[in-house]
C-alpha cells in the first residue's frame, strides 16, 4: 500500500482532521484594526495609558491613533469616518444629537471640573471680563462653562466679545493680544502662563460645572462591530486599573504625551477622579439640561427638538466588557 493510501485510512484521517482543528484553535486570531481619536487633555488618561501599555494589542486590536485639539474635533472626525471610537465631553454629543447625528456614548472615563479662565492681569476676577474679548470654543463644554460663568456674575453674552477659536489657537491669540483671556483646561493654561512671562494668571471658579469625559462612537459601529468596541472597552478598563494602582506614573506618562510639566499634571490629577463607569441616569439628566440650554439660547437650528438621550447613552457594550 502506498503512503498516500495509508494516510487515507479512516482512523488516520480522523486523527489528522482532529489535529488540524486543534492547530486552528491554538493559532492566534487575526488582530482587528481600530482607528482611535484622542483629545489633548489630561482627562483622557485611560486612552494614553492604553497606548503606552499596549492594552489595545492585548485585546487583539491594532490601533491607529490620531490626536485632536478638542473633543468636538474628535467628534467631527468620528462623524466623518476618520475614527471609529474617540474621546469627547458630553456637550459636543448633545449638539450632535440635536443636529440629528447618531453619536453615542458607551462609557465615561471620569468626572471633574476641567475649566478655568486664564487672563491678563487687569482681569482680577471673573466679573472683570465685562467689555473684554474672551476666547472659547463654540459647541464644546467650555461654551457651556462660559455661559454659566456669565450667569453667576450677572453678565450676558452681550457684555463680552466672545471669540470662538480652535483650542490650538488660544495661547497664541492671548500672547499676541487678540484676546484678553480664554476658557480651557490643561495643558493650555500652563502654556499660556509660561509664554506670558508674568502677564497672565489663572482664575478658578469652583462648583460651576463638572464634565463627563466620554467614550464616543456611532450607532452604525455599535450595530456592525459590537465585538470590536467591547475589546476597546476592555483595553480601557485595564488602563483604568493601572491608573488606580500607580496614579503618579500614569500622570507622568500622560504629561509627556500632552507636553505638560509632570508636577502640574500630578496636581491636576487629584481633581480628575479617574474611574471608568457609565451612570446612565445622571448622564442623561445632564444632557437633557444642556440640550434645553442650547435650544433656549438659540444655539441650534430653529426646528431642533429635544431628543430622547436614553438612546444616546448605550450601556450594553460596557456591561459586556465588565462581565466577560
Amino acid at each position: 500500500m502506498s503512503i498516500a493510501a495509508s494516510l487515507l485510512r479512516p482512523g488516520r484521517l480522523a486523527a489528522a482532521a482532529l489535529a488540524a482543528i486543534l492547530s486552528l484553535a491554538a493559532a492566534p486570531s487575526h488582530a482587528q484594526d481600530i482607528t482611535i481619536g484622542e483629545g489633548i487633555a489630561l482627562g483622557w488618561g485611560q486612552f494614553f495609558v492604553a497606548d503606552h501599555d499596549k492594552t489595545w494589542q492585548k485585546q487583539g486590536l491594532t490601533p491607529k491613533v490620531s490626536t485632536f485639539a478638542s473633543g468636538r474635533l474628535v467628534l467631527d472626525a468620528l462623524v466623518g469616518g476618520g475614527v471609529v471610537i474617540g474621546t469627547a465631553a458630553e456637550t459636543p454629543v448633545v449638539f450632535a444629537t440635536l443636529n440629528g447625528l447618531p453619536v453615542r456614548i458607551i462609557g465615561t472615563l471620569n468626572r471633574h471640573e476641567p475649566f478655568d479662565l486664564v487672563a491678563i492681569k487687569d482681569i482680577k476676577t471673573t466679573k472683570d471680563i465685562k467689555g473684554r474679548r474672551i476666547g472659547y470654543s463654540q459647541g464644546t463644554n467650555a461654551h457651556l462653562y462660559l455661559s454659566k460663568l456669565l450667569k453667576q456674575d450677572g453678565l450676558a453674552w452681550s457684555d463680552i466679545t466672545a471669540v470662538s477659536l480652535n483650542p490650538g489657537d488660544f495661547v497664541s491669540s492671548l500672547a499676541g493680544g487678540a484676546i484678553d483671556g480664554f476658557i480651557w483646561t490643561e495643558p493650555h493654561l500652563s502654556q499660556a502662563i509660561a509664554q506670558g512671562a508674568g502677564k497672565f494668571h489663572v482664575i478658578r471658579s469652583e462648583g460651576l460645572y463638572s464634565t463627563y469625559s466620554s467614550i464616543i462612537t456611532l450607532q452604525s459601529t455599535i450595530d456592525s462591530k459590537p465585538d470590536l468596541l467591547v475589546k476597546a472597552l476592555k483595553a480601557l478598563i485595564e488602563a483604568d486599573d493601572t491608573i488606580k494602582k500607580d496614579p503618579d506614573a500614569a500622570a507622568t506618562l500622560t504629561a509627556e504625551r500632552i507636553k505638560l510639566d509632570p508636577t502640574i499634571a500630578k496636581s491636576f490629577w487629584k481633581r480628575t477622579n479617574f474611574k471608568l463607569a457609565l451612570d446612565k441616569p445622571s448622564l442623561v439628566s445632564a444632557m437633557e439640561e444642556q440640550a434645553k440650554w442650547a435650544v433656549d439660547n438659540k444655539l441650534v437650528r430653529p426646528d431642533a427638538k429635544l431628543p430622547d438621550f436614553n438612546n444616546v447613552v448605550v450601556t450594553s457594550l460596557y456591561d459586556r466588557a465588565r462581565s466577560e
